[in-house]
């Protein structure tokens, strides 16, 4: 599925798609255009390329993810606003509060001591707290991102009246498909966060139907399909040779490795990761050096100003290491020789400026070894998608270090900024990828009976407890998988086991039941006991049973009777998130399932 021609839009209904890719430092829209006007046209994606208050002829299509809050907490300059001439100055004279880098307040969050630690499971390195920008006072991290959706939304209301006419948009206007991109190491407690913001910037109602107009989408996913409609080749050329991804981008490097099978779909082959390693991080590096470097001097207030010209321009064009690198940030009469300082400009040695780029290349390189050790076919083809991999120094380093492993690095040679927009369009339209990996191990905890001659179970003898209803021993805190780490889900798969339900009366019958992720080492995780920390809860599911023909049973144990029902836990793919079902037969023998099914956690 390369992409070469879309398939028409298959859509009974006009339909606008819209795909916000809000990055840690830049941000960007694409939509489709053709698939908006009538269904049986070939769709074709665009990206919106003029934004307010830019001054650049034909604009660009990236703009900063930046907001200045006035004193009363509302938006007074957002996105390609925060460039216009002076707004420092005009932020300073007005007391407004900068909002910058604030997807890094949206990270996974541990809920228990050493539980669920994605930055460390799932590669979420190179992160502290401590490094990044506060929210502005009184403003939660939903709040913001509800702010900024609500400008990327108006934006793109401006740009399609302009470019298609304003009919177009007043007439979808109250059904158009959000695609929102997110990293690989974002789960389901991110995305409901995200929802909360679409819901709050108006874009979508709280209501079902209104959620339902919210798809999620992983950078590294929306990054191959952009790869796809781009002619991406895999070196090696046949069905068991895998490509990896390498979405590079302000705050975080997301990693995604897939195959190509016959039928011109894609597959995961490794569990992906993401690390905190972006184009921000190496931003931050600069800045410490240059405070180290002029804390004790008179240029010690110039730090930001250094730090943001480094930003914009030194960073982007560093290429090699043996030349040095001049940055104007004061007066044209200041001078220090012993500063390298000449003319307002410093001049930083290459090697110095390699060092801040030292750490991301090797969590890249590190990232990619780690996939090929790991994924299910050998990884052959690299490709560097992301405004980070821009870097002609990080591209350079990256590919000389995989040469001597035998595997190509390329890049995109159309405009790689707005692969994620594209990409999670396409994602929508004609999705290539129809299996992934499952990240954790999902099941439930339940109760066994005790068996005195399995000697796992004597072992476990302590906990063995009379069952509360038919008496009988029973080993508790049982943890029953449904589906394990690792196992490739294609998105018609359903994973399902069944359970018992016990009651002394029939009214307790009703099934409320908690899936738990497990996010340790064990391959085969039984007791949660051996690794209390690692299990988490993550949703729950409940089904009104009430129409289930129980069987009245006997216990010898309680000499009294009993009632008991079995049902199914059935977990599923749909798109890129995993949902659970309770599932049984009723009185008249047909299944019911519990609709609709309750989202459970991202995979991809």
């Amino acid at each position: 599925m390369a992409f070469a021609t879309l398939e028409k839009y298959r859509g009974q209904t006009r339909r606008l798609l819209l795909a916000f890719d809000i990055g840690t430092t830049f941000s960007g829209i694409s939509y489709s255009a053709l698939s908006i006007l009538d269904p049986g046209k070939t769709p074709e994606i665009l990206p919106v390329t003029r934004y307010p208050s830019q001054d650049r002829t034909g604009g660009d299509i990236k703009i900063p993810t930046v907001i200045y809050y006035d004193k009363a907490g509302k938006p007074c300059a957002t996105g390609a606003e925060t460039l216009a001439e002076g707004i420092e100055e005009d932020a300073e004279d007005n007391g407004w509060t900068k909002a910058q880098w604030f997807k890094l307040h949206i990270r996974p969050q541990p809920k228990l001591k050493g539980f669920l630690n994605r930055y460390s499971r799932h590669g979420l390195s190179g992160f502290s707290p401590a490094t990044i920008p506060p929210l502005p006072l009184g403003k939660t991290v939903v709040q913001v991102f509800a702010d900024y959706m609500r400008y990327l939304h108006e934006c793109a209301k401006m740009y399609i009246e302009e470019t298609h006419g304003e009919y177009v948009w007043s007439s979808l206007n109250d059904d158009i498909m959000y695609i929102l991109t997110h990293p690989n190491g974002w789960g389901g407690p991110e995305q409901a966060q995200l929802r909360e913001a679409a819901i709050q910037a108006d874009l979508i109602p709280d209501t079902d139907e209104g959620h339902s107009r919210v798809t999620f989408v992983t950078e590294g996913e929306a990054s191959l399909h952009f790869c796809l409609s781009n002619g991406l080749s895999i070196a090696g050329g046949n069905e068991n040779a895998g490509v990896l991804i390498v979405d590079a981008g302000g705050g975080t490097i997301d990693v995604t490795s897939y195959r190509k099978l016959q039928d011109d779909t894609f597959e995961e082959i490794a569990i992906p990761a993401c690390h905190f390693q972006g184009a921000v991080y190496v931003t931050m590096r600069a800045e410490a050096y240059f405070k180290d470097l002029l804390s004790q001097t008179r240029f010690r207030d110039d730090v930001p100003t250094l730090t943001r010209r480094f930003d914009r321009t030194t960073k982007h064009v560093f290429r090699r290491n043996d030349e040095p690198l001049r940055i104007q940030f004061a007066s044209h009469r200041e001078r220090d020789e012993d500063l390298n300082i000449r003319g307002g400009r410093i001049t930083i040695d290459g090697e110095r400026v390699a060092t801040f780029f030292e750490p991301s290349i090797s969590c890249i390189v590190e990232a990619i070894k780690t996939q090929q050790s790991t994924a299910h076919f050998p990884i052959k083809s690299v490709f560097l998608v992301g405004g980070f991999s821009a870097s002609t120094w990080l591209y350079e380093k990256v590919k000389g270090a995989m040469g001597p492993l035998g595997i190509a690095v390329s890049r995109p040679d159309t405009h790689i900024n707005k692969a994620v927009t594209n990409g999670a369009v396409l994602f929508y339209l004609d999705g290539a990828v129809r299996s992934r990996v499952a990240r954790m191990t999902y099941g439930i905890e339940t109760s066994i009976s005790y068996d005195p001659s399995d000697p796992a179970h004597v072992a476990k003898k302590h906990l063995v407890k009379p069952h509360s209803v038919h008496g009988d021993p029973e080993l508790f805190g049982y943890f029953s998988s449904i589906l394990t780490k690792n196992t490739g889900v294609k998105d018609t798969t359903e994973f399902r086991t069944t359970f018992w339900a016990y009651a002394s009366d029939i009214s307790g019958l009703m099934q409320r039941t908690t899936i738990l992720a497990y996010s340790g080492e064990l391959e085969n995780p039984e007791w949660m006991k051996d690794d209390p920390e690692k299990y988490q809860p993550v949703c729950i599911v409940e089904a009104d049973t009430s129409s289930v023909k129980p069987e009245i049973l006997y216990s010898r144990e309680t000499r009294s009777h009993y009632y008991m029902i079995s049902f199914d836990i059935i977990l599923q793919f749909g798109l890129t998130e995993l949902k659970a079902q309770i599932a049984y037969i009723d009185s008249k023998g047909v299944e019911q399932r519990r609709a609709p099914p309750t989202l459970l956690i991202l995979l991809c």
